[in-house]
């Protein structure tokens, strides 16, 4: 990184943290707004900044929800110094490579390994979680936002930006938004699904723009078949969250059948859970670590009084 480029980070740093940390007074407030308006790159670093906070704050609510009596001390200078540390290295999280042009514009891909889950910070601050085995290429220009998802599924908080919005492809399906967040997923065998988290978006077909888009507003599910209608299905809010638990590393099921719970681990660990047919309906209700199968078929066999054995990298489920 350039030294110029360091020394945006570290204004941007400083901005983000005073202003997180004390607020802003008119006066600084204005100052804040005169540098932003006097270099792109200014509003692009601060907006990173931005998310580094947004990030520390859903750490540290993950923290104090995952252990219980836990204390978490924080002091302001610690929390500007990793806003320094997180802004200056955010450009260079998890960049797989440049892709060849598309369309005059050069991409870059980010990807999660199987069983992996990553956090970007993109340019513009928005901030992408992705889950296990995903891929996405990123397009932005100064007019617009483009993002591909390859495979998998993420999370995607957006930065606002009314000039450019953000727009999500997946298959035949676009996503637009402007700052909200929202999930996508691309798996394989299943139709396209959008989870609307906060704010609104809209779902449209690549290959049908005179089609009047589809809009959804926070707790909507949408169901993009590929030869059928967008369908829209209102979500509880706690049932959407229990969808989105994938970015802690967890897996939520409320009533799933063993079958398809085993089905869901598979797509984050190589160790295979095999349910005996005569057991695959029984039922199963709890929040686990998506990379600890056993784990799960221990606590499954022991709520359901069902037997398990291990051989190699497959756990089998069995009836007492």
């Amino acid at each position: 990184m350039s030294s110029i480029n360091h020394e945006i980070d570290r204004q941007a740093a400083y901005w983000a943290a005073k202003r997180d940390l004390q607020g802003l007074s008119p006066v600084e407030q204005a100052e804040l707004d005169a540098w932003l308006a006097a270099d792109a790159r200014h509003l692009g670093a601060y907006g990173r900044a931005e998310a580094v906070l947004c990030r520390l704050d859903r750490l540290s609510a993950f923290a104090l929800d995952t252990k219980p009596g836990g204390i978490v001390e924080e002091t302001g200078w610690s929390r500007r110094s990793m806003v320094m540390a997180g802004s200056a290295t955010a450009a260079a999280a998890a960049i797989v490579g440049i892709a060849p042009l598309r369309d005059g514009v050069p991409e870059e891909t980010y990807s999660a390994q199987f069983g992996q889950m990553r956090e970007i910070i993109l340019s513009d601050g928005s901030v992408v979680s992705l889950n296990t085995d995903s891929k996405i290429s990123v397009s932005f220009t100064n007019e617009a936002r483009n993002v591909r998802l390859e495979q998998g599924e993420a999370l995607f908080d957006v930065a606002k930006d009314k000039l450019r919005p953000f727009t999500v492809s997946a298959g035949n399906t676009r996503v637009r938004a402007v700052g909200t967040s929202f999930s996508v997923s691309r798996l394989p065998l299943r139709p396209v699904q959008v989870l609307v988290k906060e704010g609104v978006v809209e779902l449209e077909r690549a290959n049908a723009p005179d089609v009047v888009p589809v809009r959804a507003t926070a707790n909507i599910q949408v169901i993009a078949s590929a030869d059928a209608p967008i369908v829209t299905v209102t979500m509880p809010q706690e049932k959407l969250a229990r969808e989105l638990e994938w970015q802690y590393g967890r897996i939520a099921l409320d009533n799933e059948t063993l079958e398809s719970a085993a089905e869901e681990f598979a797509r984050y660990s190589d160790v295979h859970i095999v349910v005996d047919p005569a057991i695959s309906n029984r039922t199963v209700t709890g929040l686990f670590a998506s990379n600890d199968p056993i784990g799960f078929a221990k606590a499954a066999a022991a709520v359901l009084k069902l037997q398990i054995e291990m051989k190699g990298d497959e756990v089998r489920i069995f009836g007492g």
